[in-house]
């Protein structure tokens, strides 16, 4: 599914984006307004395209420099998506890793977004 492979390296650019502004209009283009995110590192879900900009803004003031890389390919049918991704330090080296899934609306964009920590590394 080419649509979903260029939602996720939006969603991507988005998380790396170093303005905030830019990371709205990215993230408006691939998440629906209702789009739940969880994580084992939030106590909650996230439950807004609002609430989840707010939640990178938060992560990005704590970690300028780090980058959000795809690991693998996206993988994707029946609406359903998952990839490997890594969280990466200026100078290359592996802040932290692991894989998303998720789902994608009928009009391509992520309405539920679950991501996975490799703690092992």
């Amino acid at each position: 599914m080419p649509e979903t492979t260029q939602v996720i390296q939006d969603y991507v650019a988005a998380w790396n984006s170093s303005d905030s502004e830019e990371r709205v209009i990215l993230m408006t283009k691939v998440l629906a307004e209702n789009c739940l995110y969880v994580d084992s590192h939030l106590p909650d879900t996230i439950t807004s395209r609002e609430l989840h900009c707010q939640f990178i803004d938060r992560f990005r003031e704590k970690f300028p420099d780090l980058n959000l890389n795809l690991a693998s390919d996206p993988d994707s049918h029946h609406g359903y998506f998952r990839f490997a991704w890594q969280m990466v330090k200026p100078n290359g080296d592996l802040f932290t890793q692991g894989s998303f899934f998720g789902e994608i609306d009928e009009q391509d964009r992520i309405m539920k977004l679950v991501g996975f920590v490799d703690e092992s590394k």
